[in-house]
């Protein structure tokens, strides 16, 4: 899938999930303590990361973020609680060339603030757990990497309705859209 074909010229998606407690509290409660931890991580990685330092200066990236909404777990067989989730779609002319040391410094900054939160490594094997916090970098730009760490953009990120309703969400913000409403195609 073209980035571009979702009218998607810049920036760098990243998704938030929780469905069980973290140290600070409730899945909405760790999401509100999130939010400005992920842009201060943002923030950081993008100065650390760049080489100009002119830019250096400029590192102001414009946060959009969506609602946030309830989803049920996606692909278990076990009972879960349902899952809360955002996203957060950041702009900036200041970031790094997309590449792929580039993007797993961030995913590892990520990551350890999944850990702090309190999320454990799952057992070898073993996926879509519960989570106090699920933190994942769904694209940056049209920047492309396959590997066992990371994969960009992410693979099944058009099969998530959890990603593509607050995507959905945030894209319309900039676009003027009304709802057609015509009897004849209304499904009864």
């Amino acid at each position: 899938m073209e980035l571009s074909n979702l009218n998607i010229k810049n920036g760098l998606c990243i998704s938030l999930g929780a469905n069980i407690d973290s140290k600070f509290g409730s899945p909405l409660e760790s999401l509100m303590v999130c939010r400005p931890k992920v842009e201060e991580i943002i923030k950081e990685w993008g100065v650390k990361s760049n080489t100009k330092k002119e830019e250096k200066i400029k590192s102001n990236p414009n946060f959009i973020w969506s609602s946030i909404y309830e989803t049920s777990p996606h692909g278990v067989e076990d009972e879960q609680p349902n899952y809360l989730n955002t996203l957060v779609l950041v702009k900036s002319n200041y970031f790094p060339k997309p590449s792929t040391l580039n993007s797993k410094l961030l995913l590892k900054e990520l990551k350890k603030l999944e850990y702090f939160f309190g999320r454990k490594k799952p057992p070898k094997g073993e996926r879509w757990l519960s989570r106090c916090l699920d933190l994942d970098i769904i694209w940056w730009e049209d920047f492309h990497t396959i590997d066992d760490e990371l994969t960009l953009p992410h693979p099944r990120f058009m099969n998530r309705n959890f990603v593509i309703t607050p995507l959905s969400e945030i894209l319309s913000r900039s676009q003027k859209i009304k709802k057609f409403d015509n009897p004849r195609w209304s499904i009864t």
